[in-house]
């Protein structure tokens, strides 16, 4: 280190480049503005190093000592994929880690439907599968074949790759094979910039250490180049990058650990404030606002100590690497404000008028309303910004009242203040979700503004959230984020993985493995001249109840290890779980992955004497030429100490601009920073949650997923509703369908206001087991609703705020994994009364009434929206469709779904639409049953409009009044009691396909092909030999269908809620491996858009135990089956699924080949039986034959597709298009598939009756005997109107099929 006492920081933003020189000993301060370079950052970072030189008195010959740099070189390189070209080497079996990703598609449901489907930043023709495996213990399975991975390697030496990543399944518990990858690498592909996981992130999660290991390969060849090149332009002063979690790494450190830097730029702001606000003041708890021009910035500060997370978010990309907890909201000067034509609702971003052409006032060709515009609509910005920038107040209210003012009916201030109120509670909705959501109260937390536009709106955001006064804007706001690169220290940090119960880990292995971690970090800061005397080190946990998903960092030192042993880590996790969820329980806590952390001492920050003033400060009543008589204009580098400004007032400076409100007043502190204080007392504020309370639309939902369960509760319920009750079922039958199977859980919260039933708060959970005689009780061998497991009827779990212990009890023992029973229904309890105090606070800050107002007002916009959908998307003339299940697993099948949507005149609504539902079947005598609710099917009916025609409008039960469902009662739809439901997910996502299919029917560039369309499960249990019981519940997933707009996603999730559990955690958890996990090449439909493939998954069984598989559209043979997943406008058929026992118990060499069915209970497995387990594909979309040839050749390379010729693609032996026999083959193919989109809009790859025909000659097993040649029992077969259908479906069976098929 040197012992130059000046610093530079340097943050480079999309518009501007800001610098800040710092003298440690001093304090005085430089800063500079400059336009950024987005071609080479670099140029506008010497440009604003000669900028701050010129202010210095000799500043030519000034020695800057550090230049500490925030940068957005890594972040834009993935931003824009400008990143190297990057080879991947994985587990064999693996290959498809970064394509399928963790099967989770972002957004509410339905929204795969507009998901972009994103491209890995390492692609599949550059991934290379490695020979060999490591067990989760870190023993080796198979070993390394480096021979067949030299091989392999061909095609890399043929690319020559920019960048290599190397990230083999458990390396985190062993990375021998990694290190022998690399040494082979060396030999075959030398000068390769090589990332190893186990460097870069050695912990358990397969995906996220891959992909955050591909991210630093991704970026590394970029860095390397800018970093060297401005460091040797720098010459003697030395360049250090800020990381993403706010410290600093030197060049060569930051060139090897490239991920850490990927939120660098935002981590700056929060470490200015730390430097500035935190180590200067009073104030340690701070709520950081950083408002720019397309976005805002918030974070949480406490105790002086920004709040990590230990994931970094860049686009669609999520990477496991540690940064300061920003988040951030599309809402910033430059968001556009709009009305929105479906709903007449004003919306503010996330669209931005960004730098060109900005916001209509700039005068820079910009028309359309900005929240700058509206800032100068009300007066709240000088007639000059920064830099000379003029304001024209004139156009800002034009703008404002072309766009808002006029199409809303109201006036242009108004329309004004609306625009801010929006922008204004979106920001803080982000304040919000680093603090309430956290279990962080705003009232111990001031709140910090800064950023180009923060201080404009700080008081107004200080009111809303009530954070304590006073509210601060720091010197130099504009450029605070440069200031906390300069002010910064050194950081570094190693982790390992544990996976140990803390009861099982001794003060003595803690120790040794804190020392280990430890000296690898302090090292790594030694190496950059931190010796060891200047460093400070600390340690964290991450720590969780044994088996559950969620992680919680804890912080410790050794000497709280002395003193208190590991019940500290115990003790401090669960404060956290309470702070955060509202309870802990009494399970062992386990602790995941450990890491040390070491940082740079540095110097506290001086800040130069502010000289003090008499308490009135100099007023700059002319501002640029012109006097404002109304409102003073204070110039802040005027300021003195002890100054008060009473608002409202404008506090101007070069970079930003601070709004003092009416009834606020300001005083300057002896560290420069604007302290603003309010006159008045304020109220909390929290946003509403689910459902409405009283009047018209009592019981409607305004915020969730699923449709309103209130009023199917209400219909059940005839008792006392008091306040402090909550309320439990799992029973359908007893809430009218609200909840479909037994192992969904409904708590049910009524909220009370000063006595009033105001509003209703509920969470709906799937519970892992209940009872049943199969594990996990979802039986398929069920046939009454008593074998699916324990009914709770409809009851109080709390009354009167008193827990029912004895229903708790009730949970847990009829539970196999009675620990996660008892944690869900906590949780469950929990998110309730979450809900019910942020409905109490709303009612707080505007009143009851207002409250419910707003409820009304947000019913009735979804009312219009869907109404204006019905008008324009549904036509009068009835449109039918039927789709089907395969089979209920006991031979009976296919079962039909038969809707018809009508739209009707209505006298009161003008127009309904109807989805009549008669003609689908009656109910099965097995569990494939769906006790279907009206409102969840509303819902799913509206959630399509919405995700097709506006994706931007919020949707509740608002328009359910305009939806009118039929479902005839005793249908595999609506079953009567006691009919077993457990398995009804079969019949849950194929609605799905039907609702699509109705309406693309009229609105076919809107339609998608049909997907898996299922919610398929596998369960595998039985004793360990150490007598631990051990169950794993997993749900599989498949193609995701094609869109009008692009491939359906490979092995993804059709439910947002879902996404897959690592690998490694349950190999970690369960007696199992999992040998392969990869995409079926060609599963999915060809079409001019390709279905998403299918996934298969091979688990290799260590114990034995019982299996119980069940989904649909299965094959059962090696040939296909039955049914497929149909494709659209001449798209072709997704591929069905399939399930191969191989038991290599009785025969390792020649194990015999066990074909399961589609949905089987208990089938016995032994150590080393293989399930071999291929999931569906998509449909495709339009003809194939209109694919672009080079786009099947490039899916071809990547393993993606194999027969090209489907697509009518001929490629030459080195894999290139070869046009001519293409157009030749696509001349002879395009009869047939002309014929194929002629004969209907709907390819289901043939009709019932020919795929049943085939089934026979083509499997050796017969098709499934029709549901219509069974004797209906039970109390079905009582009801009139089922006998009629049940006889009607026989003759048009036997009509379909013929006497020969009808077997049963």
């Amino acid at each position: 280190m040197t012992n130059a006492v000046w610093k530079l920081g340097v943050d480079v933003g999309g518009t501007f480049t800001d610098a800040v020189l710092y003298n440690e000993e001093t304090g005085e301060i430089y800063r500079a503005k400059v336009p950024s370079t987005p071609q080479d950052q670099s140029v506008g970072v010497l440009d604003a190093v000669e900028v701050i030189k010129s202010q210095v008195p000799n500043g030519q010959d000034l020695d800057i000592a550090v230049l500490n740099h925030g940068t957005t070189v890594a972040t834009n390189a993935i931003l824009e994929g400008k990143g190297a070209h990057v080879a991947l080497l994985v587990t064999e079996g693996y290959k498809d880690i970064l394509q399928v990703r963790r099967s989770q598609v972002p957004g509410g449901l339905a929204g795969w439907i507009v998901w972009p489907k994103p491209t890995p930043l390492a692609p599949l023709e550059l991934t290379i599968e490695v020979p060999g495996r490591i067990a989760t213990d870190g023993t080796e399975v198979r070993p390394l074949d480096g021979v067949l991975l030299r091989e392999r390697l061909a095609p890399l030496k043929a690319s020559l790759p920019e960048s290599i990543t190397v990230s083999l399944i458990n390396s985190f518990a062993n990375p021998a094979h990694e290190r022998a990858v690399a040494d082979i690498l060396h030999d075959e592909l030398p000068g390769v910039p090589l990332s190893l996981s186990s460097d870069i992130l050695p912990e358990i999660m397969e995906y996220e250490r891959t992909v955050t290991t591909v991210a630093n390969a991704y970026v590394k060849p970029t860095l390397e180049k800018y970093l060297g090149s401005l460091q040797e332009r720098l010459g003697r002063t030395e360049l250090r990058v800020l990381r993403s979690d706010g410290g600093l790494a030197s060049v060569a450190v930051a060139k090897e650990h490239c991920a850490s830097l990927l939120y660098s730029g935002p981590a700056g702001g929060v470490t200015g404030v730390v430097s500035q606000v935190a180590g200067k003041t009073m104030f340690k708890n701070l709520l950081t606002f950083d408002m720019g021009g397309t976005s805002t910035d918030v974070c949480l500060i406490e105790s002086g100590i920004p709040q990590l997370r230990r994931e970094s978010t860049v686009g669609d990309l999520t990477i496991r690497a540690p940064s300061i907890d920003v988040r951030t909201v599309g809402a910033g000067g430059g968001s556009l404000a709009a009305v929105a034509s479906i709903t007449g609702a004003l919306r503010v971003g996330p669209d931005s008028a960004g730098a060109s052409p900005g916001p209509a006032c700039y005068c820079k060709g910009g028309t359309r309303p900005t929240v700058t515009d509206a800032f100068a609509t009300l007066g709240y910005l000088p007639q000059t910004l920064a830099g000379g920038l003029k304001i024209d107040y004139d156009v800002a209210r034009t703008a404002v009242q072309t766009h808002v003012a006029e199409p809303m009916g109201m006036s242009v201030e108004e329309a004004a203040e609306g625009i801010l109120r929006i922008a204004i509670e979106k920001m803080y909705g982000s304040l919000r979700s680093v603090s309430v959501e956290k279990g962080k109260d705003p009232r111990s937390f001031h709140l910090v503004a800064f950023g180009g536009a923060g201080a404009l709106v700080a008081c107004e955001l200080a009111r809303l959230c009530q954070t304590a006064q006073p509210t601060i804007v720091p010197p130099s706001p504009g450029v605070l984020c440069a200031f906390g690169d300069a002010s910064t220290a050194l950081r570094h940090e190693v982790s390992v993985t544990v996976l140990r119960k803390l009861a099982d880990l001794s003060v003595e292995s803690i120790f040794k493995l804190c020392g280990e971690l430890r000296d690898k970090a302090a090292l790594v800061l030694e190496e950059q001249g931190v010796v060891a005397a200047l460093q400070k080190q600390f340690w964290e946990a991450d720590c969780r109840f044994k088996g559950q998903a969620t992680n919680l960092p804890v912080s410790f030192t050794l000497q709280d290890i002395v003193t208190d042993g590991t019940s500290v880590l115990e003790q401090r996790f669960k404060d956290a779980h309470t702070t955060l969820f509202t309870y802990a329980l009494d399970l062992d806590v386990e602790v995941v992955n450990l890491r040390a952390v070491v940082e740079e001492k540095v110097k506290e920050v001086v800040t130069p004497s502010l000289q003090t003033g008499n308490g009135t400060p100099s007023e700059s009543t002319t501002h640029n030429g012109k006097t404002h008589t109304d409102v003073p204009i204070y110039d802040r580098a005027l300021l003195r100490v002890g100054n008060r400004l009473q608002g409202p007032c404008i506090i101007t400076e070069d970079d930003s601009n601070t709004l003092v409100t009416p009834f606020h007043y300001a005083e300057i502190d002896a560290a420069g920073n604007i302290l603003i204080y309010s006159e008045t007392s304020t109220a909390l504020d929290y946003f509403p949650l689910l459902a409405a309370g009283r009047g018209k639309n009592a019981g409607k939902m305004v915020c969730g997923q699923f449709g309103s369960f209130i009023n199917g509760f209400l219909a059940s319920w005839d008792e006392t509703i008091e306040e402090g009750d909550v309320f439990l079922t799992n029973d359908p039958y007893s809430v009218s369908n609200s909840i479909s199977h037994l192992n969904d859980f409904l708590v049910i919260n009524p909220v009370h206001y000063q006595g009033e039933l105001i509003g209703w708060t509920a969470n709906l959970g799937h519970f892992t087991d209940l009872g049943s005689a199969v594990p996990g009780s979802m039986p398929n061998c069920a046939q009454t609703i008593f074998e699916d497991g324990i009914q709770i009827p409809l009851c109080k779990l709390y009354s009167a705020g008193n827990p029912n212990k004895a229903v708790f009890k009730i949970v847990e023992r009829n539970s196999r994994k009675p620990d996660f029973a008892k944690s869900d229904l906590h949780a469950l309890v929990a998110a309730t009364k979450i809900g019910s105090r942020r409905i109490i606070e709303m009612c707080d800050r505007f009143g009851a009434d207002n409250y419910c107002a707003a409820l009304d007002e947000l019913l009735e916009r979804n009312k219009t929206a869907i109404r204006k959908l019905i008008k324009t998307t549904v036509p009068y003339e009835p449109i039918f469709f039927e789709d089907y299940i395969d089979d209920d697993g006991f031979g009976l099948g296919p079962w039909r779904i038969a809707c018809k949507m009508t739209k009707i005149p209505d006298p009161d609504e003008g127009e309904i639409v109807m989805f009549d539902f008669d003609g689908t079947d009656p109910q099965s005598d097995r569990s494939i049953n769906f006790a279907l609710s009206h409102e969840m099917l509303k819902m799913f009916i509206v959630i399509y409009l919405l995700t097709v025609f506006d994706p931007q409008t919020v949707y509740n039960d608002g328009g359910f009044d305009l939806i009118k469902i039929n479902i005839p009662l005793g249908t595999i739809l609506n079953p009567i009691r006691p009919a077993a439901l457990s398995c009804r997910t079969h019949l849950l996502a194929r609605l799905f396909d039907v609702i699509g299919a109705l309406i693309g029917q009229r609105q076919p560039e809107f339609l998608s092909a049909a997907g898996f369309s299922d919610s398929p499960h596998f369960f595998y249990s039985g004793w360990t030999r150490t007598g631990e019981w051990f169950q794993l519940y997993q749900i599989g997933f498949g193609g995701i269908p094609a869109r009008p707009h692009g491939d359906g996603p490979d092995g993804h999730s059709l439910w947002p809620s879902m996404r897959s559990v690592p690998n490694e955690f349950l190999e970690s958890y369960l007696p199992l491996r999992v040998d392969r996990y990869e995409t079926i090449p060609d599963s999915g439909g060809p079409g001019f858009y390709r279905g998403g493939n299918a996934m298969r998954i091979d688990y290799t069984f260590l114990e034995p135990g019982l299996i119980s598989i069940h989904d649909d559209r299965s094959v059962a043979s090696t040939v296909h089956w039955f049914t497929k997943p149909w494709g659209v406008h001449g798209g072709g058929t997704g591929a069905r699924s399939s399930k191969i026992l191989v038991k290599y118990s009785k025969d390792v060499k020649n194990p015999p080949h066990v074909l399961v069915a589609s949905k089987e209970d208990d089938i016995p497995v032994q150590p080393g039986d293989v399930l071999i387990w291929k999931t569906w594909g998509g449909g495709g979309w339009g003809s194939p034959l209109e694919r672009d040839p080079w786009l099947v050749a490039k899916e071809v390379r990547q393993g993606l597709v194999r027969g090209a010729a489907r697509y009518g693609v001929v490629l030459t032996s080195s894999g290139s298009v070869d046009g001519p026999a293409t157009k030749v083959l696509r001349t002879e193919m395009a009869p047939t598939q002309a014929k194929v989109q002629e004969e209907s809009l709907f390819n289901r790859g043939g009709s019932l009756d020919e795929l049943a025909v085939k089934c026979l000659d083509e499997t050796g097993f017969p098709s499934p005997s029709p549901p219509s040649t069974r004797i209906l029992r039970g109390p079905v077969a009582q009801l009139p109107h089922i006998l009629e259908l049940h006889e009607r479906r026989a003759q048009e069976d036997a009509k379909l099929f013929g006497p020969a098929l009808l077997h049963g």
